[in-house]
């Protein structure tokens, strides 16, 4: 896999913690305190996968 892929990999997963998010806050069906937690499990788990294929998360 490319550095380009990886790096698109981990962005989609940040990306889905934030939509997690927003639904978690503005929609009834999703609560609030399993929206964030899920979110944040998102965002540890692209810093963890980013780390571990030597992948930055900002541009270099």
């Amino acid at each position: 896999m490319s550095k380009q892929a990886k790096r698109a990999y981990i962005s989609i997963m940040g990306l889905l913690g934030l939509i997690i998010l927003l639904l978690g806050i503005f929609f009834t069906s999703l609560d609030f305190f399993v929206g964030l937690i899920i979110a944040i499990a998102l965002w540890i788990g692209s810093g963890i996968l980013a780390r571990y294929w030597g992948v930055r998360k900002t541009k270099e």
